[in-house]
Order: C-alpha cells, then sequence, then structure tokens
C-alpha cells in the first residue's frame, strides 16, 4: 500500500535501468534477428533483404517516425514501412518477422539486479513506484516482459509512449505521469540511463532525474564494439552482463570477465579447434599461465565438447631449464647469463638449484672477493665472466650436471605419471614470448622417448628459435616474430595470465611412488590480491559467450581484431585496469625472489629518481610499466613522469652536441682527407642511441 503521508513517487525507466538485453545495446536485437533470417529456410525473402536487414529495420523505424503525427511509432506501423518498401514479400512473411522480433526481445531480456532490488525496497517500505517507457513495443508486451522477470513489477503502474503516443524525450509522457498520479514535479524522483531524457528532460519540468550508468558500455567495451556487428554485440554483451549481474564484483573479477575473457577467448578456442583437426586428443596447459586458459577451455568444453583430454602440468622456466642441461654449452651459458633486467649471484645460483653462498664457495678467491652481497647486481662482464667459470672448475661442473640429472630423473617421473608419454603426439598450451621453456621440455622428454612429438600453442612468440623442428613445432596466435610494437605490451598481457598457487621450482618423490611439484610458495599474495574473483570472473565469461555462440552458429567471430583494441588498453590503461593489474605481485626473472607490484603509483621523489635516472636496469626495477604507474601516481608525480622523454632527449642532444664539437675541433687540428676520415669514424651512427633510449622507455 502506498504512504501517502510521504506524497513522493519514484519512477524507472524500463529499458537499461529495470530491463536490459544480453546484447551490448538495444539494436542489438536486430543484428540476433538478422541472424534468425539467415538460418530460417521457410521465408520467401529476397537475399538482399536478409544481408541487409539490419539497416533496413533501423531505416524503417526513422522513415515510420518522420512520417508520423504522433511522437511514438508502433510496431505495427515500423513492419509497414518494411512492407512498403518491399511489396514483393508477403504480408504474412512481414508479420511473421515481426513476431519473430518479439520472440528475439523475450530471448534477450533480463532484469538489471541493482534496480530490481532498488524497487523492492521502496515497495517493502510503502513507496509509490512507478514504471515509464519510451517503446514501441505494445504495453501488453513490455508488461508480460517485466513479469517474466519479476513477479514484483505487476505491482507496479505502468506509463509506456506506445500507448499514450507521447514520450519521455518530449516530455509529454512525463506530464501525463503526474497528472495520472496527481502529483508536482517536485515530489516525482526519476530513474533512468538515458542522460538527455531521464536527467535533462526530467529536470527542465522540475522532476528530480537521477542518471544510472551501469547499463553504458565501459570504456573497455566501447573499445571493440561496433553496433551493427552481431559478433560485438555478443561479446561486450556478455561483458556488459557480468557487470550487470554482478553489481558488487570486486576489481579482479571485473578485469578477468571484462578484458581477460575478451583477450583470451578466441585464443583458447583456436587452439582446440586446431588440435581437434591435427588430431591431437591431450592438451597440457603449462601453469602458472596455462591456468586461465585450462579454466577457458573448460567452460567451453562444456558447451561444445571435442573429446579433447584437457590437463594441468606444472612448470616453469625454472623447473624445465636446468634438468634439460646436459653439458654447458653457449646455448646454456647464454640463459644462464641472461638479465631480466638484472642478475645477481643469487639468482644465478637459483637457476642451478643451488644457493648463493654454495656457489660463491666453489669460485676462486680472487673471484669470491668480489660478492660481498650475493643478491646485488652484477654488471654484464662480470656475469659473463662467472657463467664461464662454470664448465672451467671440475668440481663446479659436476654438481651442476649432477643437479641436472637429478632433476630431469624427477620431472621424468612426473611426465610420466601425468601421461605425457602415452600418445606420440601431444601439445602444451602457455602464454608465450620465446618459446624457450618448450625447447628445454622437449629435450628433456626426448631424453626418455626419443621419438615423441610436442607442438606448443602460445598466444604470442617473438620468434621461432634454432630448436623449433617438426617435432618441436610452435603455433603463435595474436603476437608472432618480427612485430616488434605488439612485444610491447606482452608483459602487461602477462599479467592478465593468473593462477592461484606459486612457481614451480622443482618436483618431489613421495613415498607412495607419486611425484607431486615444489612450489615456491603457496600463492597467499596472489589470493590477497584476488586471483579466485579473477578466474572465477574469466569463467563466468568464456561460459556465458560459449552458449551465445552455441546458440548463433553463424554469427562471425573476428577475436582476433579484438585483441589490438585490447592491446592499446595497455599503452593508455584506464584506472580500472592500472590500479588493478598494476597491483598485482610481480617478478620479471622467474630466480628472483623478490616480488613488487607491477605498476606502483609513485611518490614525487621516486617520478624524479625514474625520470632523471641514467640505467635502464634501475627504471623497470622501479616500475615494469610506467603507463599504469602514471595512471596510478598523484598528479604531481604524473606530471614528472612525463618528463622522462624530454630528459632522455636531452641528454642524447647534449652527448651528440658534444660528440660534434668534438670532431669539428679534430677537423680544425687535422684538416683534409685525413680529417674527414676522422670526422666520418667519430661521428654517431644516427638515430641508434635515440632509438635504445626509445625502446627502453617503453
Amino acid at each position: 500500500m502506498w504512504n501517502m503521508s510521504r506524497g513522493k513517487v519514484f519512477s524507472f525507466s524500463v529499458f537499461d535501468a529495470v530491463l536490459t538485453r544480453r546484447t551490448a545495446t538495444s539494436v542489438g536485437v536486430f543484428c540476433v534477428l538478422q541472424h534468425q533470417l539467415r538460418t530460417r529456410h521457410d521465408l520467401s525473402v529476397p537475399l538482399q533483404f536478409v544481408e541487409e536487414f539490419f539497416e533496413i529495420r533501423v531505416s524503417a523505424e526513422a522513415c515510420a517516425r518522420e512520417a508520423s503525427d504522433e511522437e511514438e511509432v508502433l510496431l505495427d506501423e515500423i513492419y509497414a514501412r518494411i512492407g512498403l518498401r518491399f511489396p514483393e514479400i508477403p504480408a504474412a512473411v512481414i508479420e511473421n518477422i515481426k513476431q519473430a522480433e518479439l520472440e528475439v526481445e523475450e530471448e534477450l531480456i533480463f532484469g538489471v539486479p541493482e534496480t530490481l532490488r532498488t524497487i523492492h525496497r521502496r515497495l517493502d517500505e510503502g513507496e509509490r513506484v512507478v514504471l515509464v517507457c519510451d517503446t514501441y513495443l505494445a504495453e501488453a508486451t513490455l508488461r508480460r516482459l517485466l513479469t517474466r522477470v519479476d513477479s514484483r513489477l505487476r505491482e507496479c503502474p505502468l506509463y509506456v509512449s506506445s500507448t499514450i503516443r507521447k514520450t519521455m524525450e518530449s516530455g509529454g509522457l512525463f506530464l501525463h505521469l503526474l497528472r495520472s498520479e496527481g502529483i508536482k514535479p517536485r515530489q516525482l524522483a526519476h530513474h533512468g540511463s538515458n542522460i538527455e531524457t531521464d536527467v535533462k528532460t526530467a529536470r527542465s519540468l522540475g522532476i528530480r532525474g537521477s542518471l544510472y550508468k551501469a547499463t553504458w558500455l565501459s570504456e573497455i567495451e566501447v573499445r571493440y564494439f561496433e553496433e551493427d556487428n552481431l559478433f560485438a554485440q555478443l561479446l561486450a554483451g556478455v561483458s556488459r552482463s557480468f557487470r550487470l549481474m554482478h553489481p558488487d564484483a570486486s576489481n579482479p573479477a571485473m578485469i578477468g570477465a571484462c578484458l581477460a575473457g575478451p583477450m583470451f577467448y578466441g585464443f583458447i578456442w583456436d587452439v582446440l579447434r586446431q588440435a581437434s583437426e591435427r588430431g591431437i586428443s591431450k592438451l597440457y596447459f603449462i601453469a602458472r599461465d596455462g591456468m586461465v586458459f585450462l579454466r577457458i577451455a573448460r567452460a567451453i568444453a562444456q558447451v561444445n565438447p571435442m573429446g579433447l583430454d584437457l590437463r594441468y602440468l606444472y612448470g616453469s622456466r625454472r623447473a624445465f631449464r636446468l634438468p634439460s642441461l646436459f653439458e654447458i654449452t653457449p646455448r646454456e651459458k647464454r640463459w644462464l647469463a641472461e638479465r631480466i633486467p638484472a642478475l645477481s649471484l643469487s639468482m644465478l645460483a637459483e637457476r642451478l638449484d643451488m644457493k648463493g653462498e654454495e656457489l660463491r664457495a666453489f669460485l676462486p678467491e680472487p673471484m669470491r672477493a668480489r660478492f660481498h652481497d650475493l643478491d646485488a647486481s652484477m654488471s654484464e662482464d662480470l656475469a659473463t665472466e662467472v657463467v664461464d667459470l662454470l664448465d672451467e672448475i671440475p668440481a663446479l661442473r659436476d654438481r651442476i650436471l649432477e643437479n641436472a640429472a637429478r632433476d630431469r630423473d624427477d620431472i621424468i617421473a612426473y611426465l610420466r605419471q601425468e601421461g605425457f608419454f602415452d600418445d606420440p603426439r601431444v601439445a602444451t598450451v602457455d602464454i608465450g614470448w620465446m618459446g624457450g621453456s618448450q625447447d628445454s621440455l622437449y629435450k628433456i622428454a626426448a631424453s626418455h622417448k626419443r621419438d615423441i612429438e610436442i607442438h606448443g600453442f602460445y598466444f604470442g612468440l617473438f620468434h621461432y628459435s634454432k630448436y623449433t623442428t617438426r617435432r618441436n613445432s610452435k603455433t603463435a596466435y595474436a603476437i608472432v616474430p618480427n612485430h616488434t610494437t605488439d612485444n610491447i605490451v606482452a608483459l602487461h598481457t602477462e599479467l592478465l595470465a593468473q593462477a592461484d598457487h606459486g612457481q614451480t621450482i622443482g618436483y618431489r618423490r613421495l613415498a607412495d611412488g607419486t611425484t607431486v611439484p615444489r612450489l615456491r610458495d603457496d600463492g597467499d599474495h596472489l589470493r590477497d590480491w584476488g586471483v579466485g574473483d579473477f578466474l572465477a570472473g574469466v569463467e563466468w565469461f568464456s561460459s556465458e559467450y560459449a552458449r551465445a555462440a552455441e546458440r548463433y552458429p553463424l554469427a562471425p567471430e573476428h577475436f582476433l581484431a579484438v585483441v589490438p583494441r585490447l592491446f592499446s588498453l595497455m599503452m593508455k590503461p584506464t584506472p580500472l585496469i592500472a590500479g588493478t593489474l598494476g597491483a598485482v605481485p610481480y617478478s620479471g626473472d622467474h630466480c628472483d625472489l623478490k616480488l613488487r607490484e607491477s605498476a606502483p603509483a609513485f611518490s614525487v621523489r621516486q617520478a624524479l629518481s625514474y625520470a632523471f635516472s641514467q640505467r635502464y636496469e634501475n627504471r623497470r626495477l622501479m616500475t615494469e610499466w610506467c603507463e599504469a604507474t602514471l595512471v596510478r601516481s598523484s598528479p604531481l608525480a604524473r606530471a614528472i613522469l612525463r618528463l622522462h622523454p624530454l630528459v632522455q632527449g636531452s641528454k642524447y642532444a647534449i652527448k651528440h652536441s658534444l660528440l660534434f664539437i668534438i670532431n669539428k675541433i679534430k677537423d680544425i687540428q687535422a684538416p683534409g682527407s685525413r680529417g674527414t676520415r676522422k670526422r666520418r669514424a667519430g661521428s654517431p651512427k644516427r638515430g641508434s642511441s635515440m632509438k635504445r633510449e626509445t625502446l627502453e622507455l617503453r
């Protein structure tokens, strides 16, 4: 019962405040209807009618509104315009298509939980709640949609433009509502998603209009959305649906459903399809990046099973590299000396499955004296010098090979236990980049089963190593070799491949004969960040999109066109992306035990240190993702960070101006052809230093 003493009425716009569709926007209904027409063979309509239906339906409504003397048109009038445009199509067929549109509306509609809870609360408190709608749909149709979603909406009076032939846009429907309710404008509190109609028009009449933005497309969804494209309507629609159905979702859950899901779904769908076509029956998703991929794959398989055996394989660069070492060759020395971006003696020892003090003890006394701090970064020359000693000191060489053989036996036992050797061909799924882990895994597996074939599916690869063969083959999806622009966002993309456990550092055999992974930690830092919510968001998106794709099988899927648009968000991240992914505990090197936020917010002092730092290594240790740090930092710190390119450019200009002056002096002192040769020899390679600084900044 309405509490008359309060003298207040609460009105809600129906579409995109109380009800919404599973497509991204309202005209997504026409995209779905066009798909239905493509699948129906009982309608005698020209092919051009089907293929251009979206434009036909939109223009028919525009023509009907232009020709009408009323503020609102009816669905019958819209389809009458279609009949006039296509007289060769029987009236019964036009009517059939109109009914199909109503069926699509009902199929796509769902209630907005946040608004429904507000309405329930108002009704429970005895408040007067009314619903208002600008629509060409008949009042009876709209009432049916409302009660189908929530039976309590039956209690609310409904004011519809198609019945009254006045609209909220003009203000006529609002005035009709005020007269019918017997209230003054200030007594009406209106809630809707259209800034022009629900806010500006309402307020111009003295009504308190409030804006509901949750049904708007997010900054992420807008990047890849195309209104007349069914694929884009469904993809953005699923992302938007998650946000609406989970208004209290955490930021990691939002990133999972709205960014990681759209980013990775196409990759995993392509992996499943290719594996099936190649006759590969078993897919191993490599930890930890593979966990999110496995969640997507299992969500797809629930809707579209392909008979594939989907398994999770604990592994990492740290776990695979040392067991693949049979001799200390230049290849091994290269990865042992890698700086990502720094290398300490402790990190080198970690790569050899040793402790820092243990490795130091093997070194000659003069060399040991240079390592007072085992965690201090070594220079490139010192690192090369130490790595060169690894096969020159017999005791150290033997210890390394002994560790490698022991670890190799353990990983082979684990692989055998996981069925890795049961089939002649297996496939792995990983985020990618260099493909070195697969090369190591292949060496290990082939040492046990010589004829094994491994095919690696990767979201991206920077290059194909010389160890890539038909038996150790690789396929890159979104990032391929020589696409250096995409390579820049690889790190940021890797932050989207999270797991709920720590890094695999090896394996150990239990008393019962089973082999289990040894993990660096239990992943508490990832759980604190919200990895559980993140994975749940990815899985929700994948399940919902898989069902949509199954429902509309003719919908084109252009995931590879979406990925570059999402990459662009990594170069200019939104506050949600920067704040959530920038807080991920991260270490650039698999043997660096010090976790830090990938893109922390900088203080003014840190910003100054970053902007004027001469060493790339120092800057990268401060932040792995400068663009996200920029977003997260205070305004003053942001202003200072923007000085960095100017500082580097000034350093370049000053450096080469001095070189130019020095060379000029040399020319004066030694004129002639000899001086000319000196000038040419002494002049810098054009653009080389600036190019290096640009890459470092990126």
